[in-house]
């Protein structure tokens, strides 16, 4: 598809009374233009869009269409032209930082997004593992403007079929900011980039916001998860200062408790486990978490906690207690029940400050594990794996306890009559007790009870394979 074909997919259009040129102007920035010179081979992005180098409005290097179809779409959602700076370029030490793609400024002129545009492919794939590995050149960016919001990795795609664009996305936490270097900032990051939250059709300029997750966008878990989100949970608490590691063990064990209840919705319903960004707050977020933990503690476990949520209080005393009263009582409540030792409380709670202090750990818990599928309807190794590292490092440092290695635990398994049982039982058609009766009084990580799963539905397949036939 040659240049011509490709811009005017974009929208630009021929300049009347002019030979080569085509252009295109934005309705949403007071139509302002951008003119294309086909003769002269360069991009004229107008004069409020600033450049402080020429190299990416010419026709030289293919990742140039890159960043005039980024700035298109910048255009096209609302940013304003004079807000938009290409390679822009900062001073160092050693002479400069290299230049950054495309910068976007709030209209005090302090930095908003930084964007790092690559060409589609192996250029895009090679930066992203840069980015994944140590920080890559937006981290380096980052250092020499700190009021940055949201950092992105950008490429796209024009062709027959359209525009097609990929964005990775580090939104900036306040903690981001007080970092000294690149490799503090990339240890404190989550490693957990987002994909959507700037360019999408329900966010406004200036107002990052990722799409809430449903069941449907959960992540199965892989082998490398198992150890990624136990290591990156031992980094939370270590750059939170958390000292009482036995307690955020088992704290973790609650917010599980809580991920896995929640996972009990259709696939396109809107999760309960997740921070909302731009939506929530750390109360808004912990009422939310404290109504699944009590779901999931009736519901899985059959123990009833003492709680009383909003909608429950409202229903209860709207008839009885003054609307003005209602609120300032209904206040005390959410004091009392998040400010004084909850049950995520992995750091200990006792007043406005320390509940804040907690709630940052809290919610980058939560960022950590809802992107992932705790819930399944069988044996999931990874997730064992997972759980295995915790209860091993968790209990082992709080009372000496170790565990049952995994290849003794099925060396037992396979030296018993699983199967033999399993076959009788099914003979004997008892349809309310085909299974074996399988009890593990000293549970620990579990492994005797998953491997007897294994091995009783891998049974139970290969039978019914047999029954087909």
């Amino acid at each position: 598809m040659d240049n011509k074909k490709l811009i005017q997919t974009l929208g630009f259009v021929p300049k009347e009374n002019s030979s080569g040129i085509f252009q295109k102007k934005y309705s949403k920035a007071d139509y302002y233009v951008v003119e294309i010179d086909f003769e002269k081979e360069n991009i004229n992005y107008g004069n409020k869009i600033k450049g402080e180098s020429k190299t990416t409005q010419n026709f030289l290097q293919a990742e140039n269409w890159v960043v005039l179809e980024c700035v298109d779409r910048l255009l096209g959602k609302g940013y304003q032209p004079q807000n938009i700076t290409l390679e822009k370029t900062w001073k160092t030490g050693h002479g400069t930082s290299g230049r950054l793609d495309i910068l976007v400024t709030k209209d005090d002129g302090s930095a908003y997004l930084m964007i790092e545009c690559k060409t589609w492919g192996t250029e895009y794939e090679k930066e992203l593992k840069n980015l994944e590995k140590n920080g890559g050149q937006l981290f380096t960016y980052f250092q020499q403007d700190k009021n940055a919001d949201v950092l992105m990795l950008y490429t796209s795609k024009i062709d027959s079929k359209g525009v097609e664009y990929k964005n990775t996305i580090v939104k900036i936490e306040e903690d981001y900011k007080q970092t000294g270097n690149v490799k503090d900032f990339y240890e404190r990051w989550n490693k957990l980039p987002k994909t959507n939250g700037i360019f999408d059709s329900w966010v406004r300029p200036y107002e990052f916001q990722s799409k809430a997750l449903t069941r449907r966008d959960l992540k199965a878990l892989k082998q490398k998860d198992s150890s990624f989100i136990f290591n990156r949970f031992l980094e939370i608490l270590r750059h939170n200062v958390v000292s009482d590691k036995p307690n955020a063990f088992n704290k973790i064990f609650t917010l599980f408790l809580c991920k896995i209840i929640d996972e009990d919705r259709s696939e396109d319903e809107q999760l309960h486990f997740q921070w909302l960004e731009g939506e929530d707050d750390h109360i808004s977020f912990q009422k939310r978490l404290t109504d699944l933990y009590r779901r999931g503690m009736k519901e899985l476990l059959e123990k009833k906690v003492t709680d009383v949520s909003d909608d429950e209080f409202d229903t209860r005393f709207k008839q009885t207690v003054d609307e003005q009263y209602r609120e300032e009582i209904k206040n005390i409540l959410t004091e009392i029940r998040l400010k004084k030792n909850n049950e995520f409380a992995i750091k200990e709670v006792y007043d406005d400050a320390s509940f804040e202090d907690n709630a940052k750990v809290v919610k980058e818990v939560v960022e950590l594990l809802q992107v992932y599928q705790i819930r399944y309807n069988y044996r999931q190794q990874f997730l064992s794996d997972f759980f295995e590292l915790l209860l091993t490092t968790g209990l082992k440092q709080e009372s000496g306890q170790f565990f049952t290695p995994v290849p003794i635990a099925r060396y037992i398994i396979k030296s018993l009559p699983i199967r033999e049982i399993t076959l009788q039982k099914i003979e004997q058609g008892s349809k309310n007790d085909l299974l074996p009766n399988v009890i593990d009084y000293a549970a620990g990580s579990g492994h005797f009870v998953t491997e007897v799963m294994e091995v009783i539905q891998e049974y139970i397949i290969n039978k019914t394979k047999c029954t087909k036939l």
